[in-house]
């Protein structure tokens, strides 16, 4: 079953999976500051909307995050995203070892947050990890 668009914008798409019963977000341009808050409150309010325990982001189009996004994320989003009741998480990222260290230094940080999550640069092993929880 194809998935269902959420929202399309010219910077990032959201989408529901019911295969992998998840909410999907795919970054479609590099954005930061306000941008950027904005589109990780769009998957927020997605998780939300859908009751999703599973959310899966593709970061391959990007390439790093500032730190102050970063830090953000960390300590803003994630704590919101665990109260409406998100549990695993998968990124995938370029396949570089840039791009690779920028997801791990992000993802670091939201250990405590008890959401468990899978870093990977295989779409394929993303989907599989998110469908088997």
């Amino acid at each position: 079953m194809p998935a269902e668009t959420i929202e399309d914008t010219a910077n990032y798409t959201i989408e529901w999976d019911d295969d992998i019963e998840a909410v999907v977000f795919t970054w479609d341009e590099y954005v930061s500051g306000q941008t950027f808050r904005d589109a990780c409150g769009a998957l927020l309010d997605a998780i939300k909307q859908n009751n999703a325990s599973k959310s899966l982001t593709d970061t391959r189009s990007i390439n790093a995050h500032d730190a102050e996004d970063q830090e953000w994320l960390q300590n803003d989003w994630m704590p919101r995203a665990t109260d409406v009741g998100l549990e695993y998480t998968a990124i995938v990222h370029p396949d570089s070892v840039i791009s690779e260290m920028d997801v791990e230094n992000m993802m670091d940080g939201t250990e405590p947050s008890g959401v468990k999550s899978l870093l990977s640069s295989d779409m394929d092993e993303a989907r599989q990890w998110l469908a088997d929880r």
